[in-house]
C-alpha cells in the first residue's frame, strides 16, 4: 500500500513538470535588493581579483549574490580593475623614481621599504591590465631515495629501542621502591 502511494507522488510530481513551458529554468537571483554600499564592495573585491568565496565572506552576502552582481555589472567592474591598474602602473613609477633619487642622495625612505613596493605595484599593473606573462606556481614535494627511507627506518628503530630501555628502567625503578617500602614496614 505504502508503495503504491509512492507511485501515485511520483506520478502526479512528473505530470506537473511536464506541464511547465520547456525552456532555460527562470533565474532566481538577481541581486537588485542588494544595498549600494554592498555592491560597490563586492564590485571592489572583483576588481581586485579577490575570490567568489572570500568576498561572500568579506561583505556577508551569498556566492549567489556575488556572481550575479559580476554578470549585471561587469563593465563597471571592468572599469575599476583599469582604474587599480592605472593606480598600480602610476605607484610603480613614482616608487621607481624615488628610488632612483634615494641612491642619489641621501633622503629619509630606505630602499628595504621602496623596492617591495615598486614590486607589487608593477606585477599588479601586469596582472590586472592582463599582460601577464608570469607564471608563478609552487609545489611541494617530497622526494625520498631508498637510503632516505632506510635511514628513517633505522631511526625509528633506534627511538622505539631507547623508549622500550626507558620504559624497563622505570619499571625496575617502581619495583625496587616497592621492595624497600615492604621492607620498612616489616
Amino acid at each position: 500500500m505504502v508503495s503504491n502511494e509512492r507511485n501515485v507522488f511520483m506520478r502526479t510530481c512528473s505530470s506537473q513538470t511536464n506541464d511547465r513551458v520547456d525552456g532555460p529554468k527562470p533565474k532566481r537571483h538577481n541581486a537588485k535588493l542588494c544595498p549600494y554600499a554592498i555592491r560597490q564592495r563586492v564590485i571592489n573585491g572583483l576588481a581586485n581579483g579577490d575570490s567568489i568565496r572570500s568576498i561572500t565572506r568579506a561583505v556577508h552576502v551569498s556566492n549567489n549574490t556575488v556572481v550575479a552582481i559580476r554578470d549585471q555589472d561587469w563593465q563597471q567592474v571592468a572599469a575599476r580593475k583599469q582604474r587599480i591598474a592605472a593606480q598600480a602602473e602610476l605607484n610603480a613609477t613614482l616608487t621607481a623614481d624615488r628610488i632612483t633619487n634615494e641612491l642619489q642622495s641621501k633622503k629619509h625612505i630606505p630602499l628595504n621599504v621602496l623596492v617591495p613596493v615598486f614590486g607589487v605595484n608593477v606585477d599588479k599593473a601586469v596582472a590586472l591590465r592582463g599582460d601577464n606573462i608570469q607564471r608563478i606556481e609552487h609545489r611541494h614535494t617530497h622526494s625520498l631515495t631508498g637510503d632516505d627511507i632506510i635511514a628513517f627506518a633505522v631511526a625509528r628503530a633506534q627511538q622505539q629501542r631507547e623508549k622500550h630501555a626507558k620504559a624497563k628502567v622505570i619499571a625496575e625503578t617502581h619495583q625496587l621502591a616497592e621492595k624497600t617500602q615492604s621492607k620498612k614496614r616489616s
